[in-house]
């Protein structure tokens, strides 16, 4: 990851999700999976989907660029970082 897209990141001022298996850099960046959405009150689970509340910014860490989605988006189940 570029040292200017984690310039960006930490600088960004919504809360910032990632949707995958999980990320050893997005949980050092305090990327939150986008299943914490869920708590932070930000959306809701239907069916597998997560069901935007309000918009989600949604990193996607290989191709360095921040997403604003406002429809369902499938989630992808975390796994345990070792």
């Amino acid at each position: 990851m570029s040292d200017d897209f984690i310039a960006i990141i930490k600088d960004y001022k919504e809360p910032l999700f990632y949707n995958s298996e999980g990320s050893p850099e997005a949980y050092k960046l305090c990327i939150r999976h986008l299943s914490a959405a869920m708590s932070a009150g930000l959306a809701k689970l239907s069916n597998g989907y997560i069901i935007p509340n309000e918009a989600l910014h949604i990193v996607d860490l290989e191709k360095e660029r921040i997403d604003v989605v406002s429809t369902k988006v499938k989630l992808i189940k975390l796994e345990i970082l070792k």
